[in-house]
């Protein structure tokens, strides 16, 4: 039985929620486990208040790799850690768990140092998408577990904070979320694309506010986009803004929301963990991949017309969020 349990993953946000649920599913049969995570500091925040974690190793990653090497293989050493599990590619996390004497070192099979896992697959050999592989790294930690679609649950405190800075702005109770974040910028929804989205709705009479939000590393395209709003045609007043709200906030948020427009990032896996409708951009290589995660009760899909090599989203054309959008409200 797996004692003391280290995860290491230095993947988006987005991944790392899709991994909450083999960190669950663990736990659940574990109960008397811990779990500790190591992942990129900018994602820290989003795990320290998971019930399931016993505690977190912010790692600062330059090009994937964590910056003083040594210093970590202390501190894991310390915890006298009995199981490594990672997730992706990575072979300092293959020296870690052998350097340090871990007993039972599980990751993926067709990478460098992989000799020095005790147990590995290969990665996306028959699954259809990360997922489905996260299950089957958990299960080679502990077999048979059923890892479902994680949930999240919101902090009532943060709820109740976030619902009276709304009043204050007076943002009505029912509203649209429109939450632009991205790592890379190629999945963004283009501005300009978003300002005539915004006057369609307008003409349309979808009278619903809309509130942008934007996590740590949106700054620069949100300001973009409250500029060209401020000098469009556009009622200023229908339209709000939250700049840089963390993991917990976020899905407090749209928990408050009537429904959730968002790109192919974390935001979209945050508003299938807490069941709330969302409308995601998608682009055209992720069709075959969407329904598998158990999003499909809540979640629908517009997708761009471009080669499987990209992940650009601008060929949705604002007619068609405008047209969805109606359909769901």
């Amino acid at each position: 039985m797996p004692h003391k349990i280290l995860i290491i993953s230095k993947k988006s946000l987005g991944n790392i929620i899709l991994q909450m649920g083999a960190i669950q599913a663990l736990k659940e049969k574990h109960p008397t486990s811990q779990i500790f995570v190591a992942c990129d500091e900018r994602n820290a925040s989003a795990l320290r208040k998971h019930p399931d974690i016993a505690g977190v190793i912010p790692l600062t990653l330059v090009r994937e790799k964590a910056q003083g090497f040594f210093r970590l293989l202390k501190i894991i050493r310390s915890h006298r850690f009995d199981v490594l599990l990672a997730f992706g590619h990575n072979s300092q996390a293959c020296l870690w768990g052998f350097l340090t004497g871990i007993t039972m070192r599980v990751g993926i099979k067709n990478q460098p140092l992989s000799f020095l896992l005790t147990r590995s697959l290969k990665e996306h050999d028959a699954e259809l998408n990360s997922f489905e592989f996260y299950n089957k790294l958990a299960n080679l930690v502990s077999p048979g577990l059923k890892t479902e679609f994680p949930t999240l649950t919101i902090n009532k405190q943060e709820l109740r904070l976030l619902r009276n800075h709304l009043y204050r702005q007076k943002v009505a109770r029912k509203f649209i979320v429109w939450h632009i974040g991205s790592s890379l910028e190629e999945k963004r929804y283009p501005i300009f694309q978003i300002i005539e989205t915004l006057r369609l709705l307008r003409k349309s009479r979808v009278l619903l506010p809309v509130l942008f939000a934007a996590g740590p590393g949106d700054e620069k395209f949100i300001a973009e986009l409250e500029a060209t709003v401020a000098r469009s045609d556009i009622k200023a007043q229908k339209i709000f803004y939250a700049d840089g709200i963390e993991f917990t906030e976020t899905a407090a948020l749209f928990s408050l929301a009537h429904i959730v427009i968002c790109n192919d990032a974390a935001p979209r896996h945050i508003a299938a963990a807490i069941g709330k409708t969302s409308l995601s951009l998608m682009p055209q290589h992720r069709k075959h991949k969407w329904q598998v995660y158990g999003e499909a009760q809540n979640a629908y899909f517009l997708f761009s017309d471009v080669s499987a090599e990209s992940l650009a989203i601008d060929t949705i054309e604002p007619t068609e969020i405008a047209r969805m959008l109606r359909e769901l409200l």
